[in-house]
């Protein structure tokens, strides 16, 4: 009997394990953006369960937000399912603020770590609690104050355009006790990350947010957020995206005109009057540039929200015009490499700040350190050593690198190197001869396009093998005259045409000073 039990475990362990790996792949194959993230969290099977139970092939529940915001809300809370789970147990103020929040009688999980059927709203607002201190949106909003933010009212509804992130949880409402919001979206979160600028500022879209609010709200149609993209009304019916109910199930154009009835003409004609009257720069954007501005307006900006979505505020902050010297060090210390990455780029980033960024474990970072024309002479010595090509070959490119390191560089085992040093305008006399014998005829016409380098050298690359470092030498402005003549009679013809044009274009150039000349010794007599 034991065997035939054990058999059947087996069995069944292997059909889960299979279903498992299943659903991993049909994820993966869906979301191809994700894959790293999915095969990450396949360590821990549950997080795979989850997904696929709301975005997998059969669905069996629903999940209000789309796979991206809800992938975003797993991983943060996977990094934390075990001390969350602990810290429920063991602390009991964090315990009550848990069983306050979602009551026992109305919650279908029994502690924070049984997400099975726990929602990523559920999950945003129990991260919130769990680091309550840390990423509480304090709204301190004067009442009065708030007028400035209302469109205006049409029958029962008032309309909302909210100008900053604490605005818009005051106007999409709370409980004035526990702060829980009173709808489920990401832009009116207090305890969870708070997305309002990470929608207002996102790169590329126009985008305006307008809350429609009905008269002492009950319902899920009373709270509406109806969102405009470069101009328009964004009406798909997407859920969880920028139009949507209070529990994020999207709207159409149908469906609000439905809820609205006879208001809807005069609604939107009055959110789309105001839309037009912003130019496409929502006030909100203001704050994206402040933190590109000062250190107060980034502590602003990323307070209240994971650490992901403060990463994605960072890089539209790297995409404002003009980004301060203080704000590109601190964003230097970035964990995500691409913000990094984006500060290595910059020609406002302090000395300071390249030359510890030209010892970063990314090549990419250092690499862009190396193609930065406001690194440091020194920094560039140094990265013209680095272990990683592609660095040296950036070093090699930059114009403002030092002779000697270029000299250095015109010796390296690597071909792109080498063929960069040959091109730079920085390159010294002596690194070019050495590059002029090069084995690659392709370095060797380089070496003859370029302006330093000397006029003997320019005549012995004129008997080249290789017609195209001949044909550089029949272009460049600095071959002598008696070496054009000669490849005037060059066997190649493009070689000879070329020697020809140059010949005749410095007649030119020379007749024309000497009439110039004659000109000025006719005024002085």
């Amino acid at each position: 009997m034991s065997i035939r039990i054990g058999l059947r475990q087996l069995i069944e362990s292997i059909v889960l394990e299979e279903g498992f790996k299943d659903d991993l792949r049909y994820l993966v194959e869906k979301f191809p953006d994700h894959s790293a993230d999915l095969e990450s969290l396949g360590s821990k099977p549950k997080w795979i369960v989850w997904l696929a139970a709301r975005f997998g092939e059969k669905p069996s529940r629903k999940e209000t937000h789309p796979f991206e915001d809800a992938i975003e809300t797993i991983k943060n809370f996977s990094k934390k399912d075990a001390a969350i789970g602990e810290k429920y147990r063991a602390n009991a103020q964090f315990k009550s603020s848990i069983d306050e929040a979602f009551p026992l009688d109305k919650r279908s999980w029994n502690t924070p770590s049984d997400i099975t059927t726990m929602s990523a709203d559920e999950m945003e607002t129990i991260l919130g609690l769990s680091e309550r201190k840390k990423q509480r949106i304090e709204v301190n909003v004067p009442e009065e104050s708030m007028e400035s933010d209302r469109v205006g009212k049409v029958g029962p509804w008032n309309l909302w355009m909210p100008t900053t992130r604490e605005r818009s949880c005051k106007i999409a409402q709370y409980d004035p006790i526990t702060k829980n919001p009173k709808t489920t979206w990401c832009t009116a979160r207090m305890a969870g990350s708070n997305l309002f600028y990470n929608y207002i500022g996102r790169p590329g879209a126009d985008i305006t947010l307008f809350y429609i609010i009905k008269d002492e709200p009950e319902e899920v149609f009373d709270w509406l957020s109806v969102g405009f993209v470069n101009g328009k009304p964004s009406l798909e019916g997407k859920s969880g995206g920028i139009s949507v109910d209070r529990d994020n199930e999207g709207l159409t154009s149908s469906r609000l005109k439905d809820i609205l009835g006879s208001d809807y003409e005069q609604i939107m004609n009055k959110l789309g009057e105001k839309n037009k009257s912003l130019g496409g720069k929502h006030p909100a954007r203001s704050k994206i540039a402040d933190a590109a501005k000062s250190l107060e307006g980034l502590e602003y900006l990323t307070r209240g929200v994971s650490a992901e979505e403060s990463t994605d505020l960072k890089k539209m902050v790297l995409q404002q015009q003009e980004i301060s010297p203080e704000v590109l060090a601190v964003l230097a210390n970035e964990p995500e490499f691409e913000v990094r990455w984006s500060v290595s780029e910059d020609s406002n980033t302090p000395a300071g700040a390249l030359a510890a960024l030209a010892r970063d474990r990314k090549f990419r970072v250092r690499r862009g350190v190396a193609r930065n024309k406001s690194a440091p002479a020194e920094v560039l010595k140094a990265l013209a050593r680095d272990r990683k090509f592609e660095v040296r070959e950036a070093v090699a490119e930059n114009s403002n690198t030092p002779a000697e390191a270029l000299a250095a560089l015109a010796r390296d085992p690597e071909y792109g190197v080498r063929w960069e040093v040959a091109e730079n305008s920085n390159t010294p006399a002596e690194a070019l001869e050495a590059l002029a014998l090069d084995p690659s005829f392709s370095i060797r016409t380089r070496v003859a396009e370029n302006s330093n380098t000397p006029v003997e050298v320019l005549t012995a690359l004129a008997r080249d093998p290789e017609y195209a470092v001949r044909l550089s030498i029949a272009s460049n402005n600095s071959t002598l005259i008696e070496v054009l003549e000669a490849l005037a009679g060059d066997e190649n013809s493009k070689v000879a045409s070329q020697a020809k044009l140059n010949l005749n274009n410095r007649k030119k150039k020379e007749a024309l000073g000497e009439s110039r000349l004659r000109q000025l010794i006719r005024l002085m007599v």
